[in-house]
């Protein structure tokens, strides 16, 4: 990963990688649902669609990802504790202690949702398909799962405008999502998926 400019953000990353070293990898790679490759000593994985090595201990990955998507992959392994997915799809805030921080993602990625609901579906779904998503049925135009890391998926769910109607969408988590990532984290999670999608399709 490039250096940080902030360094507040560079002493979150080496507290990260410090409490990831603090673990055992097979224990890692058992509670993330991540492959430990032993004889090089790296964690793979794939997120958003691509294949990421994170070197054990020091937490660098390969190849270099945005510090923010570093920063929650590193969370991600050293706080994941192997818990089930539930099925329950839960807005960000619903999430344990996401009220402020969540229901102020959710507000705002509706105005994203419309912008995404707006695009041709074509290259909506091309652009889902790029990140990894999954389309499947559902209550919605489009329903779609993005492995967003091995055991924290999200949900997009979007359905288009008509006559009488703008484009409407929004963005869910598993009920196990606090096993595994912050609420700060999910937030920033959402909206790295949030800027790809809009990148993609815009």
């Amino acid at each position: 990963m490039e250096p940080h400019p902030n360094r507040a953000f560079s002493e979150m990353h080496r507290a990260a990688a410090h409490r990831l070293a603090q673990r055992r990898p097979a224990e890692v790679a058992r509670c993330a649902g991540v492959l430990w490759d032993e004889a090089a000593q790296v964690f793979r994985l794939d997120t958003l669609g691509r294949p990421v090595a994170v070197r054990y201990p020091q937490g660098d990955a390969a190849p270099p990802l945005d510090g923010w998507h570093h920063l929650i992959l590193l969370h991600y392994l050293a706080l994941a504790d192997g818990a089930p997915l539930t099925g329950q799809l839960l807005p960000m805030g619903r999430l344990p202690g996401g009220m402020v921080r969540g229901g102020g993602f959710d507000r705002q990625f509706e105005q994203a949702a419309r912008r995404l609901a707006a695009c041709r579906p074509e290259a909506l779904f091309e652009a889902c398909a790029a990140l990894g998503g999954e389309r499947i049925a559902a209550n919605a135009d489009v329903c779609c799962v993005f492995p967003f890391l091995p055991r924290y998926p999200m949900t997009l769910k979007l359905w288009f405008p008509d006559d009488e109607l703008p484009g409407s969408g929004r963005l869910f988590l598993d009920g196990s999502a606090a096993h595994y990532l912050s609420v700060e984290d999910a937030v920033t999670a959402g909206g790295l998926l949030q800027e790809a999608l809009l990148a993609a399709c815009l």
